[in-house]
């Protein structure tokens, strides 16, 4: 009975000419990094051809994006400070200094008090050409806000699905016999995802290059992610992992991909998430420990600390 069941779930799996992804065996990387970003790199147009500066900008960590927004903002007012001091001290009024240090120290407030259109008043400009760089410089203060403010709007507005995946895979029993789990849940609390699907890949190397195969799951899709999400891909006759071993693993160079998408309803946009696991990140006889509790008032609870914990479990026998 539970072998027509797993049957039925978990049809043949299907080898893939084409995943959009390099089919020749040439390097010995990942080919999905676990923060999602691929091991490919890509030759033979010029640097800016290729470049976007406002993805680099809006995709960058936090710290590295208000790194440049205040580096920028330094440079570009000490650039002014210096064009203002080399027109003379004549070109203003107001500047009280009693060394050349001091009146830059000056002239470089002045400046930023222009660029953001503060403009206190007790420093001002007196002659045509500290006018003309000011006027200038307000233009340029301007165009840099507005600028700096869409990046800001597009870095927090941007959709992003947060996936906490577990630190490694499993080969765990499961029904009637293994299987390939791992397991996957909703970093944001306040974030509801339905439609939820998750297509998983495997790569493997024979014959001197990748091969790719679509592996059938117990269950692609789900309506609601709100808790956890055990991802599963019985081993059975009808799986490309049947019969293998983990050092089979370790010499075919397999890695699992693992695609997930889903409708965030905050965003009103479909996110998507990607990782994979290599043979070395997979434990083999082990199984997920539950992470669900229940308080005294009936709420039910999910520790996602404990996503990747796990406990011994035997395995059973290949036949």
């Amino acid at each position: 009975m539970k072998s027509s069941m797993s049957k039925k779930l978990f049809s043949r799996s299907q080898k893939v000419d084409d995943l959009g992804l390099i089919s020749k065996l040439t390097g010995t990387r990942r080919i999905i990094n676990r923060d999602g970003s691929f091991n490919i790199s890509r030759r033979g147009l010029p640097y800016w051809e290729s470049f976007s500066i406002y993805h680099w900008l809006i995709s960058m960590s936090w710290i590295k994006f208000c790194f440049i927004i205040l580096v920028s903002y330094l440079i570009i007012n000490i650039l002014f400070a210096l064009l203002y001091y080399a027109g003379g001290e004549e070109n203003f009024t107001g500047i009280v200094a009693n060394n050349e240090f001091e009146r830059f120290l000056n002239e470089f407030f002045f400046s930023t008090q222009t660029f953001t259109t503060v403009g206190y008043g007790r420093v001002s400009p007196a002659g045509i050409y500290s006018n003309v760089i000011s006027s200038i410089e307000s233009l340029a203060g301007l165009l840099s806000l507005a600028i700096a403010t869409g990046l800001l709007y597009g870095r927090f507005s941007r959709p992003m699905a947060k996936i906490l995946y577990s630190d490694k895979a499993l080969i765990a029993p499961h029904l009637d016999g293994n299987a390939f789990q791992f397991r996957i849940a909703n970093k944001r609390a306040g974030h509801q995802m339905v439609d939820v699907e998750v297509e998983l890949m495997m790569s493997k190397a024979e014959a001197g290059k990748r091969s790719f195969y679509n592996l059938k799951l117990e269950y692609s899709k789900i309506n609601f992610f709100t808790a956890t999400w055990t991802v599963n891909h019985l081993i059975n006759d009808a799986s490309p992992l049947y019969g293998l071993s983990m050092n089979d693993f370790k010499k075919l160079d397999i890695e699992f991909l693992a695609l997930i998408k889903g409708f965030d309803d905050t965003f009103a946009q479909v996110v998507h998430s990607r990782n994979s696991y290599i043979h070395d990140e997979i434990s083999w006889g082990a199984k997920f420990v539950s992470l669900y509790s229940v308080d005294d008032e009936g709420n039910t609870s999910v520790d996602l600390n404990r996503i990747s914990e796990v406990e011994k479990a035997e395995l059973h026998s290949v036949n």
